[in-house]
């Protein structure tokens, strides 16, 4: 019997986790249960309160729990198809060994969403219900992509093996299949067996988990809406973190309430069940405070209504610690960390700082879910616009990048076979085929590696860049793309240059040797400390402070300067529930001030409503304080 897969879906910063987990919890009761997160930034072991591997480890009764490795999953799934792949490789191409060796060396981007589907699977066996605690929303919309990804490898593949059939079929008259067109064959099958169990309802759900603010409301419409139009079954809703009523008077509280309340009658448009769970005070983590969760969770949810907006408490204003953030020599700062800790506001706040200050600016979001016109109060998208004096704004669509230069290279592909036409080199009908298909190829991640060009060329003008990252486990993967990207323009400009007595060299070797070119230049601002920094955002709660510690940790791995930590929505005093978060908060505070190492650190209070629109964002940009 196949398991039933239940999939929790959002934006960064949700509570995607504890959601999926107390839902688990609740099924083990009744079943053999596995949690498993798919996020490259796992915080389920931190929730669960136990230290998770890959392997299903049993939590409690009938509950186990794993967090996916992605890289190893796929040295498993290529290792058991490498022989034939190799083969196909060699009869479709021209490439030797000594190519296909360099070829299957390099790492591939997006192999969290290449494998992921596949991966969830051979996990599942032997349970009978798999609760699946995503990444953020975009990267999650990529991996339910993943059987059309599949679907594709194959159709390359085949027009590979095509030749080669092709010439047996010649030199013998027949042609008898054999282990490469089985590995074809089990592409196109688990594609197409992976698609329909996503849009199966009795096999697969979805679980969309929201806050009741605007900017979740937002991306909850787009992201349903998505899933709906590739037909997977949507169960319900989510409001997670809902402002409890106060004890006595607290404006901070009663105005959230009045903003819940309005954004909750809102989500009724979505045309789901609306479930909700309320702000626990404390970060629910292990089993007792995940049971309070699912007993939310399996309630009926009534909307409460609000007495009334009410205005919470000014935060006072002083001069933004801007020194900190961007010495005069910066020209690419970077804004990341964990889900919803509010990296957008940060970085809008900054970049319209900055350009009040003097600087040239450019605000870019590299995060697939954007929400930086929203913070902006303007519509963004992929092509620069003026937001204020000397600041401009742009939404990289990566994917769109990713389409003009793959459409660049079929028609370099075009040029090339128009200069052959009538030779003797090339066998045409299979080769046009082969080289116009290959780019398909290209891994799911690959379009990052665009996005980070569009960093490269804007910082080619005489501009302050400041980039608004997707979160952390995605933002990390994106600068270890730097490397690697120039890696593969690397080996494929050597192997052009190999057989350009083949294939001739024109447009296409002149594209990837700017590339590599570009990405060498973006490799070494990365690591020079007085032009480039990265900021983290964080929350003073526990998951987001250990998240930012293993984001800081990574980030000295990769040699890119972290001189400053922005400490976000800090609660001032208010009713005794706020007290309470503002004492368990300064805990956070002191337990990442004893791990610093050679950071600054800065806090901004927590405020309702979010600032929107370049006045608020400036003045709230006035609120922060560097925290000694």
């Amino acid at each position: 019997m196949s398991p039933r897969y239940r999939f929790f879906a959002g934006k960064g910063g949700v509570g995607k986790t504890t959601c999926a987990a107390a839902f688990a919890l609740s099924l083990s009761r009744r079943a053999r249960t596995l949690v498993v997160s798919t996020d490259p930034a796992h915080s389920l072991g931190d929730a669960l309160e136990m230290r998770l591997a890959a392997t299903p480890r049993r939590v409690r009764g009938s509950l186990y729990a794993a967090e996916m490795n992605a890289d190893r999953a796929l040295s498993r799934w290529l290792g058991a198809r490498e022989r034939s792949l190799r083969s196909i490789a060699a009869r479709g191409t021209y490439l030797d060994d000594e190519d296909i060796d360099a070829l299957f060396r390099l790492s591939l981007p997006g192999v969290d969403e290449l494998v992921g589907l596949i991966e969830l699977e051979r996990l599942g066996a032997g349970f009978e219900e798999v609760v699946v605690d995503t990444a953020p929303t975009g990267h999650t919309l990529r991996l339910l992509g993943m059987p059309r990804t599949l679907a594709d490898l194959a159709r390359v593949l085949d027009d590979l093996q095509a030749k080669h059939r092709a010439l047996l079929q010649s030199l013998r008259g027949s042609y008898r299949r054999d282990a490469e067109d089985d590995v074809i064959e089990e592409l196109r099958q688990r594609a197409e067996s992976l698609r329909e169990l996503l849009r199966d309802g009795a096999r697969a759900e979805f679980h969309w988990v929201m806050l009741a603010e605007e900017l979740s409301l937002a991306e909850t419409r787009d992201g349903i809406a998505a899933l709906r139009e590739e037909g997977m079954p949507v169960e319900r809703a989510i409001a997670n973190r809902i402002t409890p009523a106060p004890i006595g008077r607290c404006a901070l509280c009663s105005s959230r309430r009045a903003i819940e309340s309005t954004v909750l009658r809102e989500a009724r448009s979505l045309g789901l069940p609306l479930d909700g769970v309320e702000d626990q005070s404390s970060e629910p983590r292990g089993l007792r405070a995940l049971a309070r969760v699912s007993a939310q969770l399996q309630a009926p949810f009534r909307l409460s209504r609000s007495a009334g907006a009410a205005q919470a408490p000014a935060a006072v204003e002083s001069e933004m610690p801007l020194e900190l953030l961007t010495p005069k020599e910066t020209r690419l700062l970077f804004f990341g960390g964990k889900g919803g800790v509010g990296k957008t506001t940060a970085a809008a706040v900054t970049a319209l700082h900055l350009a009040g200050s003097g600087a040239q600016v450019l605000l870019l979001s590299t995060d697939p879910a954007h929400s930086l016109g929203d913070v902006l109060g303007l519509p963004l998208g992929d092509d620069e616009r003026q937001v204020a004096p000397r600041l401009w704004a742009r939404e990289v669509d990566a994917t769109r990048a990713f389409a003009a230069r793959r459409e660049r290279y079929r028609r370099n592909v075009q040029e090339l076979f128009e200069t052959l036409r009538g030779g003797s080199q090339l066998d045409v009908p299979y080769d046009r085929a082969v080289m116009e298909n290959l780019i398909d190829l290209a891994p799911p991640g690959l379009d990052e590696v665009f996005g980070l060009l569009a960093i490269g060329e804007a910082l080619r003008r005489d501009r302050v860049v400041v980039v608004d990252t997707a979160p952390t486990g995605h933002a990390l993967r994106l600068l270890e793309l730097v490397p690697k990207a120039r890696e593969w323009a690397q080996v494929m400009l050597e192997i052009l240059l190999k057989y350009r007595r083949v294939v001739g060299l024109g447009q296409l070797a002149k594209d990837v040797t700017e590339t590599a070119r570009e990405l060498r230049v973006f490799e070494e601002l990365l690591h020079d400390p007085a032009r480039a920094r990265f900021v983290a955002v964080a929350r003073a709660a526990e998951l987001p402070r250990r998240e930012t510690e293993r984001l800081l940790a990574a980030l000295r791995r990769l040699r890119i300067p972290a001189p400053v930590v922005l400490v976000n929505a800090l609660t001032p005093p208010g009713c005794s529930r706020c007290r309470r978060i503002a004492a368990e908060e300064g805990r956070q505070i002191d337990r990442l001030r004893r791990r610093r190492r050679g950071w600054a650190m800065l806090g901004a209070p927590a405020v309702a409503p979010p600032p929107r629109g370049a006045e608020a964002l400036l003045r709230f940009g006035r609120t922060w304080t560097r925290i000694e």
